[in-house]
């Protein structure tokens, strides 16, 4: 089992349908391969992390860089894993500040990357 991270930076005008049609599509073929994963969108930015065999998520992130939604699309390289983040989520859409405070740490801690925390209530 293997983790690949995409950064993509979205083609200007790509809206919230478009990427949920490309979700649609691609998510049986994910499912039925075995693959989990979760695309979060800040900005401009698409960072998507696909988890199972190499085979299933590399066919993801061909079928991301040849969708037309995104300008660029670079990946990292597929890393063996042990356990999955994203276990039962099969390529959820979300926005940083939505999701919960220990699934926005675990994936800073797996990928680096510093999401935004949720704005505290007044």
């Amino acid at each position: 089992m293997h983790r690949l991270v995409i950064t993509a930076k979205l083609a200007p005008g790509t809206t919230h349908q478009q990427i949920a049609r490309f979700i649609s599509q691609n998510r049986p073929a994910m499912q039925n391969g075995g693959a989990t994963g979760m695309m979060i969108r800040s900005g401009g930015t698409v960072h998507i992390f696909l988890e199972g065999p190499e085979a299933v998520t590399q066919a993801a992130a061909s079928a991301a860089r040849s969708s037309g939604l995104f300008t660029s699309a670079d990946t990292e390289g597929a890393v063996p894993i042990r356990f999955r983040t994203f276990d039962k989520i099969c390529l959820a859409y979300a926005k940083p500040e939505h999701l919960g405070g220990s699934l926005r740490r675990e994936i800073g801690l797996l990928t680096g990357l510093e999401l935004p925390q949720q704005p505290l209530a007044a």
